[in-house]
């Protein structure tokens, strides 16, 4: 019944604000430059699938991670195995798997420069201009595995004028924060910027038998910038980053009934702010980056040269069943290097009179890889009667180089100013060299059944269209059908079993999606409804799983098909008064998976939650000789989703729904602000990540549980 009603409020908003009368164009909704397809246009003139969010709505929204850009965005989600291993997904599509030989599905760009692992990038967002989702396969201008959509995280250029700007925040579970900013100019052609971030916070998770927190933050980060406007038609911008993590393990709960009948080994079972674990585990991350984007505006065109590099090194130790025996149940250590480098160079239509309007371009990348990770199941073998000889952890040592080449174009052609017709290509063909080496054994769950050496090498090619038309005859509104194909490169099993697994490669995903779209504007722009209708096929997703009979693998379900519908609405009722809704209907299934025995056909793809939505309601009140008091409400939803293909009944979560509000303050001099915040208010529980331990004769899960209630205050200061 609660559902219902919000379902209905949610119903409510939309149709009203669709009915308003038309008023003077007194207060329009702010437009939104995105650079989705590479060059800056007006988000409403893209078509594509595009949730984007500016600075301002990221603050008003207490957008401080990527978790919560998900939580807005229809059709995005994002779970996480620890700090270093966000999974996000989009329509279904994504993957949970980190080995040395694996790609992400959803990628990350930052500054229009790829990052190729999903922990080498600071999940905490700040300094930031824009953070856009594209959803759906990207294969044409991103193309590397940008098979289920792509983040596009644009940071803060240097200003023109002088700029500075502290932030401070405090909450509960002793949560300390602030940010800093300074940028402007350093000579006549010469900008600067310099960004620095720090924030702690208590464990969420009291471990019992250590009496350490768990799941608590501590981290530091910088950004720093120069850019040289070297005369009219060319500048130069060189970035650079880095940011430290030290933070103690992901403080797993034991939920359902006592592992193994043994009641003892977890006093805290069912407690979600307490477990009990023989060790805390922790994860230590350090990432440093750097680009150089050179711009040149010529007669015929604009050319681009963006160049990166980055470095990545982690580790982390993890206690994958919390109870109290005499060893650790199951435990996981991983220590991973990585560098990576990166050149696309690309020529742009200047469109100056004329219909066509096109880009060229090449790219080029190559990354490196070192990974070791070990498997300690050294209780589980004493709980089975198992003996546990010298060497029975399992221990690999991976090293990954892929380099990867493209060509790509598009070309749009606009008739009378009404019809836009676009085709556009990528051909990619990017190797593997995977070299794994292994020791130790743990044959009881078939992790390691043989030490081995593998070398094995492996090139992929392959060639990406799209075809898009749109209509713009009406007034504000946009429709487009457009069609596209994604492609993810092959990959390699970090966790092979034996020689045989780790010499044979996986095949690389593929993805042919149809959308039909509608971006539209009304009521003299008060009111913006945005929709899409879209249907994928997949082949060859390549799934990480731990199968029925306990082995964890990477193999290809043969086909899936992912299709729904989305909504955006932003209505302005009135001055003052903004409204927000979004909506996500999704249908997301393996049509043929057989893998191990099990057939997995018919069952729901992992993360893929049948319906999400959220509304939002902000209002600015005046205060007369004072200032302005801003008020924002949020509600969050999502249905249940499942965390393997077995779509077993200890492998689900069914979803959340969530209240988060803001009030701030705000002087006429606007030159600073005060805020009190608070997340989850009605301090929902539910899982972000689930371990189903049936296996052991009970019904068990170890669970990663999401942020409870949280709350604060914030101040800012701007000069």
């Amino acid at each position: 019944m609660y559902k219902k009603h919000h379902l209905f409020l949610a119903l409510t908003t939309i149709a009203s604000a669709n009915s308003l009368p038309s008023f003077a164009n007194d207060f329009s909704i702010e437009e939104i430059v995105v650079t989705a397809q590479r060059r800056a246009e007006s988000l409403q003139d893209v078509p594509i699938a595009i949730t984007a969010f500016n600075e301002k709505m990221m603050k008003e929204a207490g957008i401080t991670g990527i978790d919560n850009v998900a939580q807005f965005t229809p059709g995005f989600t994002l779970s996480s195995y620890n700090k270093v291993t966000p999974q996000p997904f989009i329509r279904g599509i994504g993957t949970n798997a980190s080995g040395a030989g694996d790609d992400a599905s959803v990628a990350v760009f930052i500054d229009e420069v790829y990052i190729s692992r999903a922990g080498a990038y600071d999940s905490n967002l700040f300094d930031l201009e824009r953070v856009e989702v594209l959803r759906g396969p990207q294969g044409t201008l991103y193309g590397k595995n940008v098979v289920g959509g792509a983040l596009n995280i644009t940071t803060r250029r240097p200003s023109e004028e002088f700029e500075a700007k502290v932030n401070i925040s405090a909450g509960n579970y002793n949560a300390g924060g602030i940010q800093t900013y300074l940028s402007g100019p350093l000579s006549e052609n010469v900008r600067g910027k310099l960004a620095l971030a720090s924030g702690q916070r208590d464990g969420l998770v009291k471990n019992t038998f250590t009496g350490s927190d768990l799941r608590d933050e501590d981290n530091m980060s910088a950004r720093a910038g120069l850019l040289w406007e070297v005369d009219d038609s060319t500048e130069v911008y060189w970035a650079i980053d880095a940011s430290r993590d030290r933070e103690s393990g992901v403080g797993r709960v034991l939920a359902g009934e006592p592992l193994a009948g043994v009641t003892a080994w977890s006093p805290s079972l069912n407690d979600r702010d307490n477990t009990d674990s023989l060790v805390d585990g922790y994860t230590d991350r350090d990432v440093w980056g750097t680009s150089l984007r050179i711009t040149s505006e010529q007669s015929y065109g604009t050319w681009t040269s963006v160049t990166g590099y980055r470095s990545t090194d982690y580790q982390f130790l993890d206690e994958l069943v919390p109870v109290l025996s005499a060893h650790s149940l199951l435990m996981n250590y991983v220590d991973e290097q990585e560098t990576q480098f990166s050149q696309e160079l690309r020529l742009a239509s200047s469109n100056e009179g004329s219909p066509f309007e096109w880009t060229v371009g090449a790219y080029y990348f190559h990354d490196d890889i070192e990974r070791i990770e070990e498997w300690d199941t050294q209780g589980f073998a004493e709980l089975f009667g198992y003996p546990y000889p010298t060497g029975f952890r399992s221990h690999s040592d991976a090293e990954n180089l892929t380099s990867s080449a493209a060509l790509f174009g598009q070309v749009s052609y606009n008739l009378a100013e009404e019809w836009r017709f676009t085709v556009g290509g990528r051909f990619t063909e990017e190797t593997k060299e995977f070299d794994i080496s292994t020791s130790g054994l743990e044959p009881l769950f078939g992790f390691l059944t043989e030490n081995y050496t593998v070398e094995s090498e492996e090139t992929w090619d392959d060639f990406s269209g799209k075809l898009s038309i749109d209509y713009m005859g009406f007034d504000n509104i946009l429709l487009y059908l457009s069609v596209g194909e994604g492609f993810k490169s092959g990959a390699f099993n970090s966790l092979a079993p034996d020689a045989d697994q780790a010499a044979q490669s996986i095949d690389p995903e593929l993805a042919m999606q149809v959308e039909l779209g509608v971006k539209s504007q009304w009521l003299d722009d008060r009111v913006r409804l945005n929709a899409v209708v879209f249907s994928i096929d997949y082949q060859d997703l390549q799934v990480f799983q731990t199968t029925d009979d306990q082995r964890i693998i990477v193999t290809n379900a043969g086909q899936a098909t992912s299709q729904g519908v989305e909504l955006e609405l932003i209505a302005k009722p009135l001055e003052g008064l903004d409204i927000s809704a979004s909506y996500s209907y999704l249908d997301a299934t393996y049509d043929e998976y057989t893998t191990s025995g099990s057939d997995y056909s018919g069952n729901r793809l992992q993360r893929a939650p049948k319906n999400t939505y959220s509304i939002s309601a902000s209002y600015l009140m005046p205060l007369p000789d004072l200032g302005e008091l801003a008020f924002r409400v949020d509600y969050l939803s999502q249905n249940k989703v499942y965390f393997n293909p077995s779509n077993a009944a200890l492998q689900v979560d069914e979803g959340y729904e969530l209240v988060n509000a803001r009030v701030a303050f705000e002087p006429e001099e606007g030159n600073w602000e005060l805020a009190l915040w608070g997340k989850n208010l009605s301090d929902e529980q539910y899982a972000v990540f689930k371990n189903d331990l049936s296996f052991i004769g009970t019904n068990s899960t170890a669970d990663i549980l999401g942020d409870p209630r949280t709350y604060g205050v914030s101040f800012t200061w701007n000069m």
